[in-house]
C-alpha cells in the first residue's frame, strides 16, 4: 500500500564522531559503530515500497566519517531511478578540496552545524580532545563554496549562545555561501540537559536582535542571513495555506535508522514502546504506516497548542519537548517572534 505524502528516512550512518558537542542528542562517539551498506539498502528499499515519494537525511555522528556508504545509496538511487531529495547534515570539520568535489557529484544539500562565533562555538562544540572545531568548521564551508556549493546552517539554541546569535550572523553573511539558518530547541536529552536551555524571554529578545541584525547587514549591502522558521512562515501566510504539522513525525511519516539498524519514528524519541523494529526483520515493511500511526498516537499534543489561535502558522511544538515534560514557553516564545516578523 502506498502513502501518496512524501516520507523522511533519516539514515544515522555512524555513531563515531570527532567532535564532542556540550548537548549532543546522538552522543557522537560514544557508539563506535557504523551503518553496513545492507541495512541502507533495506531502509531505501522499505521506503520505496511504502511511499510514493520520499527524502532521504544522513546523520551520525559525523555522517562523513562513512561518506562511502553515503556516496553507495546516492549511486543506488539513480540506478534504480528513484529521484530523492538528499541531505547530508555535518559538521563540516572533514571537508577539504577533495571531500568538497565529492559531495558535489552527488548533488545532495549540505547542512552545518554551527552554533556561534568562534568564542562560543568552540566551547559548545570542541573536538574529542577538548581543542576548539571553528576553524575546520569555516575551512570546510569554504572549500565547499570554491565548489559553488550553497549551504545552510543549523544552530541549537542554548543558554550558551543565546547571546550569540547576531555574531554567528555575521560569521554566516562573511562566508558568503550560506543561504539561511534553522534554530533548533535544545532538548534535554543524550548529553543534554535542562540547566542548557536558555530563559524564553531571553530567547525571544536574542532571536529578535538576530533578525534585526540580519536586516541591517542586508541594508548595507551584505549577504542577507535568512532565517528558516521565518521563511517558512511568511510562505504559509502568502499561499493562504495552514502549517497542519510540526514535522514528519508529526504527520506520521517518519522513519530513523540507527547504524545498528533500529529503527523508530524519531531521532530525539528512542523509547522502546516508539520502536519500529530491527530495519533487516523479515517484513519489516508490513503495515510499517499503520505502526507510524500508532506510534504518533502515544504522544498526546499540549492542550495551550491544540487551542492556540496560531496553531495553523505555527504548527505546533516539537513533540519530543512535550514527552520530556519540559516547559513548552521557550519554543512558544521564539515562534511569536517569527510570527510577529512574518506578518510586518
Amino acid at each position: 500500500m502506498l502513502e501518496e505524502k512524501t516520507g523522511l528516512l533519516a539514515l544515522s550512518v555512524t555513531g563515531e564522531c570527532n567532535l564532542r558537542c556540550r548537548y549532543c542528542y546522538a552522543c557522537g562517539g560514544d557508539q563506535r559503530i557504523s551503518m553496513s551498506w545492507p541495512k541502507a539498502l533495506r531502509a531505501i528499499d522499505v521506503m520505496a515500497e511504502c511511499f510514493q515519494s520520499f527524502k532521504i537525511q544522513f546523520t551520525g555522528g559525523e555522517p562523513l566519517l562513512n561518506l562511502a556508504l553515503i556516496e553507495k545509496a546516492v549511486d543506488y538511487l539513480g540506478e534504480k531511478g528513484l529521484h530523492v531529495p538528499c541531505q547530508v547534515q555535518t559538521n563540516a570539520t572533514l571537508i577539504n578540496s577533495d571531500v568538497a568535489g565529492r559531495l558535489k557529484s552527488l548533488k545532495i544539500g549540505i547542512g552545518v552545524s554551527l552554533d556561534g562565533p568562534p568564542p562560543v562555538n568552540d566551547a559548545l562544540r570542541p573536538f574529542s580532545d577538548g581543542r576548539g572545531s571553528t576553524g575546520s568548521v569555516l575551512r570546510g564551508i569554504a572549500a565547499l563554496r570554491d565548489e559553488g556549493i550553497r549551504v545552510g546552517a543549523t544552530c541549537v539554541l542554548s543558554r550558551a549562545n543565546a547571546g550569540a546569535l547576531a555574531g554567528l550572523v555575521d560569521v554566516l553573511s562573511y562566508l558568503g555561501n550560506v543561504d539561511g539558518v534553522a534554530i533548533d530547541f535544545l532538548r534535554p536529552v543524550g548529553r543534554a540537559s535542562r540547566s542548557m536551555q536558555p530563559d524564553s524571554a531571553v530567547a525571544a529578545r536574542c532571536i529578535e536582535t538576530a533578525i534585526s541584525h540580519a536586516d541591517h547587514l542586508a541594508g548595507m549591502g551584505g549577504r542577507r542571513i535568512k532565517f528558516r522558521e521565518l521563511e517558512r512562515m511568511k510562505r504559509t501566510l502568502e499561499c493562504g495555506g495552514a502549517r497542519l504539522h510540526h514535522c514528519f513525525f508529526d504527520s506520521c511519516r517518519s522513519l530513523v535508522v540507527l547504524a545498528d539498524g533500529s529503527s523508530y519514528v524519531c531521532p530525539s524519541l528512542l523509547y522502546p514502546e516508539l520502536m519500529l523494529g530491527n530495519i533487516e526483520a523479515p517484513g519489516f515493511a508490513e503495515g510499517l504506516l499503520d505502526q507510524m500511526v500508532q506510534a504518533r498516537c502515544l504522544v498526546q499534543n499540549p492542550q495551550e497548542c491544540q487551542t492556540c489561535p496560531d496553531r495553523w502558522l505555527c504548527g505546533g511544538p516539537c513533540l519530543a519537548h512535550y514527552v520530556a515534560g519540559l516547559d513548552l514557553s521557550i519554543e512558544c516564545a521564539v515562534k511569536k517572534v517569527f510570527m510577529r516578523r512574518a506578518r510586518e
